[in-house]
């Protein structure tokens, strides 16, 4: 008997050992690889902080290398993505804060080829009258939640004049499903025990890649909200929303409306953007996620998340400007999404910031009378 179980111990310490080497042999590579999401080089411009949850490092330059792009990464004295440290607003500035996740953020092109810029740029050519300043107040994995959280603690120190929400139609609902209780908290998890071990578990995950990346394909593949065999991310766009949606819906329309009326105390205007996903434009990629989500025994509608987003958001008596229709009167529309990822390629950042400037200038959002 005591043979047998030293003979099972030695086998579970065999396995264990094998695992271990595989473990750090599989870290090594993707180090020496890079371009994760996961690469300590990334991971290293993130910060926690107890009113907001995480955010940008102030001070934080590195370096983000892919397959597709290299970039160099900045974040100024006030954390945001800027090369500039802003201070404060100067006389007869028009300072236009930009808040969003990723797609916002762009750390897949230089700061000079986010759309921000491209907006500034195309502000300033329209109207020279005014010193116009646009801020990218974007950051990795936020949600509606987070914009408020992040607005209210951080960003209205910035003294904005016009703050555009950027939604991410294809998961802001099931992200703000999943934090409506820090909306009703006005804040994130208190700093308990539990807290603590999140915060430890988190750093224990970010310091390893292949940790990182197991958590990004879990966030990816979720199945929770839509139902067994579909993908959280396609949830909104499911002929039939799960509650996850619905609800979702409600809450970013709660926060987006907090972000608004703070912003209207301070005497600023709101507007909100919706970002299209790239399958809504790319054939290849929908008829692909159709399959699949079919397979699934689901119905997947291409546009569905787009026309929800604006009809939630429809009461908040904002302007608002749906980018999809932009993005698919190009030509080549797929192009302006890279294809290893969901975020913009500098094509499509252009058109971004143009179309922006159009509706930004437009009598809607920022009323000459009001912004002079």
């Amino acid at each position: 008997m005591v043979s047998s179980n030293l003979v099972r111990a030695q086998r579970l310490l065999v396995l264990a050992l094998l695992l271990s080497v595989e473990f750090a042999l599989l870290e090594v590579g993707m180090r020496v690889a890079g371009g994760s999401e996961a690469a300590p080089a990334f991971q290293q411009i993130f910060m926690q902080d107890p009113r907001v949850g995480h955010r940008l490092q102030p001070g934080a330059r590195t370096v983000y290398s892919t397959a597709e792009y290299t970039t160099r990464l900045s974040i100024n004295p006030q954390g945001v993505r800027d090369d500039r440290d802003l201070g404060p607003k100067r006389p007869g500035q028009t300072r236009v804060v930009v808040l969003g996740d990723s797609l916002v953020l762009s750390v897949q092109v230089p700061v000079e080829q986010t759309f921000m810029a491209w907006l500034e740029r195309g502000l300033s050519a329209a109207d020279s009258s005014r010193e116009w300043q646009v801020i990218n107040a974007g950051v990795q994995g936020y949600g509606p939640v987070d914009n408020w959280l992040f607005y209210r603690n951080v960003v209205d120190t910035l003294e904005p004049d016009l703050v555009l929400i950027v939604a991410f139609v294809a998961n802001d609902a099931t992200e703000a499903f999943d934090k409506a209780a820090w909306l009703t908290a006005d804040q994130p998890p208190d700093s308990g025990a539990r807290t603590a071990a999140r915060v430890w578990t988190r750093r224990v995950v970010r310091s390893s890649m292949v940790l990182q990346a197991m958590r990004l394909r879990w966030d990816q593949m979720r199945p929770d909200a839509a139902g067994p065999g579909a993908e959280r991310p396609l949830a909104s766009y499911l002929a039939t929303p799960p509650v996850e949606v619905t609800r979702g819906l409600e809450v970013t329309r709660e926060a987006f409306g907090r972000i608004a009326a703070m912003a209207a105390k301070r005497g600023a205007a709101t507007a909100l953007v919706l970002m299209p996903a790239r399958f809504q434009l790319d054939d290849g990629d929908y008829g692909r996620l159709r399959a699949r989500v079919e397979a699934a025994g689901h119905e997947l509608v291409r546009q569905a998340a787009s026309e929800r987003f604006s009809r939630a958001l429809a009461p908040l008596g904002l302007p608002m400007i749906d980018l999809l229709p932009a993005f698919q009167a190009q030509e080549a529309p797929a192009g302006l999404f890279f294809q290893r990822n969901i975020h913009l390629t500098p094509r499509g950042h252009e058109l971004t910031g143009r179309t922006l400037a159009d509706f930004v200038l437009s009598r809607q959002v920022l009323p000459s009378a009001r912004a002079r």
